[in-house]
């Protein structure tokens, strides 16, 4: 993209393969995760500058097809890799990228869903081990549940022992969350849907709650919090901010913690390390599954990006490369 906007900025592009220097490895690449803060750097809303030009994607999947000088082991040609891209460059037939930056795949994750272990798979982890900390027999409520982050928050909130109440926007999206897990649904477009969690929940409110939608979804979540209760906060898709008063926190006693994958990633590297290595673990056993049925050729990133922003997207979006 030459300027920030809509959709529509993206252009397709052809330049020349780039070459990889010392430490790099270039990728021929199968598949790329789109996730939402794509749409926040087209936006430039994104928390940190997104120069221009710009290529967008953080992630991307395929083969080493070259090496620089000084890559080893086990970053060899022909090896299958998923690449974190911090500084983008991902929405591209042929990437480079830093060889320790990349991981090595097991042959039982396919490429496609291997585009949703980085930001998507590692920010859940992350949320539950270093901020929820237990979720042994409690009762969370996760919203969004149907998306990238949320369907692998309902995965992981089961294995850790929770009960889980799932809050989406759509009836399919809904049912979506309950295949995947989730012990209740609530639709959180309906006025005072706060009332049905509580309901759930035996009038005592949730432990804890996961929560990136913001606005009237904000506020009513904080209201299906039980005494003493937390929630999460690690992003706010609508644009539009809550307004719950200060007071109301401590009159019920309840904490609110926000999360950032990139402060983990540059300031606690190990326990980013662990829980991608976690996930990739989970995958790999069949324990933990990522969905990608949000396919769309590169040459359709506009049209991608059109329906994560319209809401109409489950699971992990992938776009992927047709020879």
């Amino acid at each position: 993209m030459h300027q920030y906007g809509t959709p529509d900025v993206l252009k397709l592009v052809e330049t020349e393969i780039p070459a990889p220097k010392a430490g790099e490895v270039l990728i021929k690449v199968a598949a790329i995760g789109v996730n939402y803060s794509d749409t926040l750097r087209r936006r430039n809303q994104y928390f940190q500058p997104t120069p221009l030009p710009y290529v967008l994607g953080a992630e991307a999947v395929g083969q080493i097809v070259s090496v620089g000088a000084g890559v080893t082991e086990p970053y060899i040609i022909g090896a299958t890799v998923l690449a974190i891209l911090p500084f983008g460059g991902g929405y591209s037939e042929y990437v480079v990228a830093m060889a320790q930056y990349c991981i090595p795949l097991p042959p039982s994750i396919d490429t496609r869903s291997a585009t949703g272990l980085f930001v998507q798979g590692s920010t859940a982890q992350l949320m539950i081990t270093e901020v929820a900390k237990d979720l042994k027999g409690k009762t969370v409520l996760i919203n969004a549940a149907a998306g990238g982050v949320g369907s692998l928050l309902v995965q992981l909130a089961k294995l850790n022992g929770a009960q889980v109440i799932a809050a989406c926007s759509t009836d399919e999206k809904m049912a979506y969350a309950a295949a995947n897990g989730a012990d209740f649904t609530v639709n959180y477009t309906y006025p005072n849907w706060s009332e049905q969690v509580k309901e759930i929940s035996n009038g005592k409110g949730v432990d804890i709650a996961f929560e990136m939608v913001g606005g009237e979804v904000y506020n009513e979540t904080i209201k299906s919090l039980g005494k003493g209760g937390m929630i999460i906060v690690y992003g706010c898709a609508s644009g539009i901010q809550g307004n719950i008063h200060p007071e109301y926190f401590v009159d019920e006693n309840i904490s609110q913690h926000g999360f950032n994958l990139a402060y983990y990633i540059t300031t606690r590297m190990e326990k980013w390390q662990e829980a991608l290595g976690t996930v990739i673990g989970l995958t790999a056993q069949g324990l933990l599954k990522i969905d990608v049925p949000s396919t769309f050729s590169l040459a359709d990133a506009a049209e991608a990006h059109k329906q994560i922003e319209g809401r109409q997207t489950t699971g992990k979006v992938v776009l992927t490369i047709n020879d």
